[in-house]
C-alpha cells in the first residue's frame, strides 16, 4: 500500500513542479509561449487563487494576440485590486496592441495617477496619444512579438490663409492617410495640393516609422512636387528618436529642401517631455540655404489631452528664417502663434481645427485657419 502510494506521488511530483509561475517565466524568456501558457493553466487547475499566475497568463495571452482572453483575466483581478497600477498598464497595453487608443488611455490614464513616476505607464500613455511611432516598454514583450493589430486613419483637410502688403492669399488641401501599430513598422501617405500666386502646385508625401530596437525610433520622409511653382521639387528629412526616462523624448533629424532656385539643408534638435495629460516641446531649427546664410528658429509646443485622444495645443515660433515666395530668396526675422486641436466625437470620428497669425519681418502677415475630419477604422 505504502509503495503504491509513493509510486503515486512520484508520478504527480514532477508535474507539479513543472507545473508553476516559475517555469513558466523560463519558458517566456525562451520564447516558448505556448509551453508558457500550458504551464501556467497547468498551475491554476491547482491554485485558481493565484493571483500572480493569473497576471502572467493573461499576459502570455495578450501577447500571443488573444485579447479578449486577457482582458476578462485582467479585469477579474482588477475587480479584485482596482488600484493596482500593473494591471492597469496591462489592460492597456492590450487594448494599444488591439489597435483601441482611446480605450487604453482610461486604464493608463488611472495608472499614472496612482504611480506617477511608473515610466511603463508613461511610455504607454505616450504611445496611444500618438497613436503610433512608440513601443510598448514591456521589456519581455518587446522581444517577443510584435502584434499585427493595425490601426488606420484617413483625413481630409482644408487650409485658408490671408495674407496683406498686397500679396494674394493662400489656399491647401490634404488628403492623409495612416496605419500604425502598438509595436512594428508604421508608415503614412498624404495627397496635397497648395494654390498660391494664381499657381496651383500638387505633391505627394511618404513616411514610415521604424523601431530599431529598445527606445529608438528611426523615421524617414520623403516630398515630391510635379512641376512646382513655388513648392520645392522635393524633400527628405530622416529623424531619430530615442526614448529617455523621466517622461522625456529626444529627436534629431536632418532635412534636404530642392528648390528649383535654390537648396535648403535643415538640422533640428527637439526635446520632448510627458507628464500626466500634458506634453511640453521644443526645438532648435539651423536652416542652411545655398549660399545665403544660416538662420536660426525656435519651436515651442504645449498640448493639455483631454477625454482620452483629444487635445487642445498651442505652438510658438520665433527666430530667423530664410524661405523662397514665388521662386524669391527673402530672408527676415519671423513670429508666430497657433491654436490647434483635434476632438474626438466617437472612437471612429474626429474634427481637426488650428488657427494662428504669423508675421514674415516687414514682408507681410499672414492669419490661417484649418479645419479636417478625421476617421479611424
Amino acid at each position: 500500500m505504502i509503495t503504491r502510494h509513493l509510486a503515486a506521488l512520484a508520478a504527480v511530483l514532477p508535474c507539479l513542479v513543472m507545473a508553476s509561475p516559475e517555469v513558466a517565466r523560463q519558458q517566456i524568456e525562451a520564447k516558448r509561449l505556448d509551453d508558457a501558457r500550458a504551464t501556467l493553466e497547468r498551475h491554476l487547475e491547482r491554485q485558481p487563487a493565484d493571483a500572480e499566475a493569473r497576471f502572467l497568463l493573461g499576459q502570455v495571452l495578450a501577447w500571443q494576440m488573444n485579447i479578449p482572453q486577457a482582458l476578462q483575466l485582467f479585469d477579474l483581478l482588477l475587480a479584485e485590486e482596482p488600484d493596482n497600477a500593473d494591471y492597469l498598464l496591462a489592460r492597456g497595453q492590450a487594448l494599444l496592441w488591439d489597435g483601441l487608443p482611446q480605450e487604453a488611455l482610461p486604464p493608463l490614464e488611472r495608472a499614472a495617477a496612482i504611480a506617477p513616476d511608473y515610466e511603463a505607464v508613461q511610455h504607454a500613455l505616450r504611445q496611444a496619444r500618438a497613436s503610433f511611432g512608440e513601443r510598448p516598454t514591456t521589456a519581455t514583450a518587446a522581444k517577443l512579438v510584435q502584434p499585427s493589430s493595425s490601426r488606420k486613419e484617413l483625413e481630409l483637410t482644408a487650409r485658408q490663409d490671408w495674407l496683406d502688403s498686397g500679396f494674394d492669399n493662400w489656399r491647401a488641401q490634404r488628403l492623409d492617410y495612416s496605419s500604425s501599430r502598438a509595436e512594428g513598422l508604421g508608415w503614412y501617405g498624404a495627397l496635397l495640393r497648395e494654390q498660391r500666386f494664381g499657381e496651383s502646385d500638387d505633391g505627394l508625401e511618404l513616411g514610415a516609422l521604424i523601431p530599431l530596437g529598445g527606445a529608438w525610433t528611426l523615421q524617414p520622409e520623403l516630398g515630391y512636387q510635379r512641376s512646382p511653382s513655388f513648392q520645392p521639387e522635393w524633400f527628405a528629412d530622416v529623424r531619430v528618436q530615442r526614448i529617455l526616462p523621466a517622461g522625456f523624448v529626444g529627436a534629431a533629424s536632418v532635412r534636404r529642401t530642392e528648390y528649383q532656385s535654390t537648396r535648403v539643408d535643415r538640422l533640428a534638435l527637439a526635446a520632448e517631455r510627458y507628464w500626466g495629460s500634458w506634453r511640453a516641446g521644443y526645438t532648435l531649427n539651423i536652416t542652411d540655404v545655398a549660399n545665403a546664410g544660416t538662420p536660426v528658429g525656435h519651436n515651442l509646443a504645449l498640448d493639455h489631452f483631454y477625454d482620452g485622444l483629444s487635445y487642445v495645443g498651442v505652438r510658438l515660433v520665433a527666430g530667423d528664417e530664410e524661405a523662397v515666395e514665388e521662386q524669391q530668396l527673402i530672408t527676415s526675422s519671423v513670429r508666430a502663434v497657433s491654436l490647434q486641436g483635434r476632438h474626438w466625437l466617437s472612437s471612429q470620428w474626429a474634427l481637426g481645427w488650428e488657427v494662428g497669425h504669423h508675421r514674415q519681418g516687414s514682408f507681410y502677415e499672414r492669419n490661417w485657419l484649418q479645419l479636417g475630419v478625421r476617421h479611424a477604422f
